[in-house]
């Protein structure tokens, strides 16, 4: 695929100068994810406030222009983690100790993890929009955790009804790794993010079962602060 890096800091740029943004193509994937209600439906929140950076990884220009006529009340930094873990990532230049936040959708890592064409989260790859394409494989994933790509799943109980549910795969043949994250709310859930991963060694999962459990990955939690502890609430049993 063709490297599109340049064209997306172009896109970025005349979004932060008030201008209209010169791909027709992203703006069109923007456009149809937003205004596709039961897409939007499976994600839930996040904030433009990056756990590894403690700043922003786009600024309010871009925050407004993804959710311009969006349906819901979206104020930054809290938005939208469909919108913004796709298209507002796509356009982020800030480099985290993990690298840019764009690098999910641009190399092949995460598709070879589920076992996919290696280009097929490429934001050119298809003309149906990228925030579709992802959750329509990551959403299997965090509703039924059971399968064979499965390395490893925790369920971090909120109540009796909610929980945060992480859940590692593999691809069995590359070892390339990812992860997938939500919220479990009865039978109903919301992505909040995936992206790939090294691979899990039994150092790793002891480690993350023996610390406190705590909101991940830029969730935005309706009753809590982005990345605190979870506080398992009075009706739990």
């Amino acid at each position: 695929m063709n490297d599109i890096s340049s064209e997306l800091s172009q896109i970025e740029l005349a979004i932060r100068e008030s201008l209209e943004p010169p791909a027709q193509w992203f703006a069109d994937q923007v456009e149809g994810s937003k205004s596709d209600p039961a897409q939007m439906a499976l994600w839930t929140s996040t904030t433009v406030i990056d756990d590894n950076v403690q700043g922003a990884v786009f600024g309010p220009e871009v925050f407004s222009w993804l959710h311009e006529g969006a349906p819901g009340s979206y104020e930054f930094p809290v938005g939208h983690a469909g919108l913004m873990h796709t298209y507002g990532y796509l356009l982020s230049t800030v480099v985290t100790p993990y690298g840019l936040k764009s690098q999910r959708w641009l190399t092949t890592d995460l598709a070879e993890a589920f076992e996919l064409d290696p280009h097929f989260f490429h934001p050119t790859y298809s003309n149906v929009p990228l925030m579709e394409r992802v959750a329509s494989k990551a959403m299997p994933i965090l509703t039924n955790p059971g399968g064979s790509r499965t390395v490893f799943t925790v369920d971090e109980v909120i109540d009796r009804r909610s929980r945060m549910r992480t859940v590692y795969v593999s691809n069995p043949m590359t070892r390339a790794t990812a992860v997938v994250y939500g919220v479990v709310t009865g039978d109903r859930a919301q992505l909040v993010s995936t992206f790939p991963v090294g691979p899990l060694d039994e150092e790793f999962v002891r480690g993350w079962l023996t610390k406190p459990m705590r909101y991940r990955y830029n969730y935005a939690p309706p009753r809590a602060e982005p990345g605190s502890e979870i506080r398992r609430g009075p009706d739990y049993r």
